[in-house]
């Protein structure tokens, strides 16, 4: 084994792509690339046969779009028929043999390149950075999927990083690199963890626990048509609203000028993340006419508040998956560019208690790439031979506990003494103190915990319109509202007393098959009680 070898974690993202790595102090970190970008733009331009990328070739999408591809990574693995709204791949999407093709017109001559042909060509400008960073090969590298991701996407992704000359350690869930960036198994204390990933064109929701540093994935949820696309479409709506008002000129056909906008709006964005306001200014917008316009962070939280309704439900949706209460929530790790909107962890807060805590130290768009950048240096250094011998799932499916199973306190309310997600075989114990001398028996009963979902419609909070302006039309909203039921009776049993008793001692055990054992047992007696496997 050599620790001689580079590797780096690479999140190849819709939207943007950023290559991690772990520096000589061993804290895991973002590089950048020659132009000092460390969110890279996922997007591929050409200059004849020469390419570029990045924010070189963002720029190219208003000006050169019959040149430029973004947005190809969605189509990664899809069949033409399952690609949806191809319009913000800026050249012309074709059907090439059943599946997406980007047309690319040079002059005269037009050639049709595939999804995985536009990855490999990108990923090899990803490589090529890292490689100049560290002024070496890459010796590998560990790459972030989505959980959504079919066999036949992830295979592809793959292919695309090995025709790129990459060769992949590993494919890791965006969301597990996520934990493994904020070290979430370093301890032995048991947690039940969201991860919220809100990237550009996707917002991805994870509940697992760490239990033994084991990772359990209990549920996932995502909206494939909600992210930081999402809010830039809400400001092009707004400013172009007003240039309208200000100039009579209707941008609504005009996609030179829209693609304009949003490269605009994107800065606008990012600049409301740190400063109370924004300015947003486009040259020569559309016939000759440059636009100059303002918007505070206020009110570009008040035009939001139905996309934060609608993520607010994607989270709602996943703890319904879980069959968990927000309550039972230790931790959130924010992940994803479009994060760090302020408003964003604050809507957050608002699902989960005061005791649950939010992970957002680090720079949320970094986090998946730090996360495979850790992956890849516990993996780095070994034989090809031991490498594919010891790679392996970062998250473990280990079989685990599928509802909570617990007591009823004094109130009646259910307290889990070992949570849904609990890797087996698990088990618990405590001990008490018998309430008197009088007292000549104990009883405990355990219970397991379950939930009632209903849905009801309401209303999205109405956005203030200004004088002269038109108002929108919102959609009334969609939120889950949880209500719990007494939990299930599962065993009891009853331990026989006497004023010799100074302690009870309770066991709780659930083997992997699902058997539950309930031991009582002071200095005199012992009492079992038992759950064959499969009868919970």
């Amino acid at each position: 084994m050599s620790n001689s070898n580079t590797v780096i974690g690479i999140n190849f993202g819709t939207s943007s792509t950023s290559i991690g790595y772990v520096n000589k102090e061993g804290r895991a970190d973002c590089l950048a690339n020659e132009e000092g970008d460390r969110q890279i733009a996922s997007v591929l331009a050409f200059h004849g046969e020469e390419e570029v990328v990045g924010s070189q070739a963002k720029s190219e999408i208003a000006r050169h779009p019959k040149t430029t591809v973004a947005n190809f990574r969605a189509t990664l693995g899809k069949t033409f028929a399952e690609s949806e709204d191809l319009t913000g791949s800026a050249a012309p999407v074709v059907d090439k043999s059943g599946a997406p093709g980007y047309e690319i017109t040079f002059g005269e001559t037009t050639k049709v390149l595939s999804s995985h042909d536009i990855s490999a060509k990108f990923l090899r400008h990803i490589r090529d950075s890292a490689e100049g960073f560290f002024g070496s090969k890459i010796d590998g590298a560990v790459m972030a999927v989505p959980s959504y991701f079919s066999d036949k996407q992830r295979e592809e992704f793959k292919q695309a990083a090995s025709d790129a000359g990459i060769k992949v350690l590993q494919l890791v869930q965006e969301s597990t690199a996520a934990a493994l960036a904020y070290n979430l198994g370093a301890n032995d204390q048991d947690k039940t963890v969201v991860i919220c990933d809100l990237g550009g064109h996707s917002f991805d929701v994870t509940v697992m626990t760490v239990r033994s540093g084991i990772y359990s994935i209990l549920a996932t949820a995502h909206d494939t048509k909600l992210g930081g696309v999402s809010f830039d479409d809400m400001l092009i709506k707004h400013f172009s609203a007003e240039f309208k008002k200000k100039t009579k000129v209707d941008l609504a056909n005009n996609a030179k000028a829209l693609a304009k906008l949003r490269g605009a709006v994107e800065v606008t964005k990012k600049m409301l993340s740190s400063a109370s306001s924004a300015p947003c200014f486009v040259e020569s917008l559309a016939d000759g006419l440059d636009f100059h316009g303002t918007i505070n962070r206020m009110r570009f939280e008040i035009l939001s508040n139905s996309i934060f309704a609608k993520l607010q439900d994607v989270v709602r949706q996943v703890l319904v998956k879980a069959d968990l209460d927000a309550s039972e929530i230790d931790e959130v790790v924010l992940a994803g560019g479009a994060a760090r909107i302020p408003k964003f962890a604050v809507k957050l807060r608002e699902l989960f208690t005061a005791d649950t805590h939010l992970h957002a130290d680090l720079e949320a768009d970094e986090v998946v790439a730090r996360g495979c950048a850790i992956q890849a240096s516990l993996i780095a250094g070994f034989d090809v031979e031991d490498i594919e011998a010891a790679v392996h799932p970062v998250v473990t499916l280990a079989p685990s506990v599928q509802k909570a199973i617990g007591v009823l306190n004094a109130s009646g309310a259910f307290v889990p003494l070992i949570p849904k997600g609990t890797a087996l075989p698990a088990r618990r114990s405590f001990t008490f103190n018998p309430a008197g001398a009088d007292q000549s028996q104990v009883y405990v009963a355990l219970h397991e915990g379950d939930h009632v979902i209903e849905k009801k419609e309401i209303s999205v909070e109405p956005v203030p319109v200004e004088e002269g302006e038109e108002p929108y039309e919102e959609e009334p909203e969609i939120v889950t509202t949880v209500y719990t039921k007494p939990a299930a009776l599962l065993v009891e049993a009853v331990l026989p007393v006497s004023s010799k008793s100074a302690k009870v001692e309770v066991q709780v055990t659930v083997e992997v098959d699902g058997k539950l054992t309930l031991v009582l047992r002071d200095a005199a007696n012992v009492v079992k009680a038992e759950v064959p496997a499969g009868k919970q």
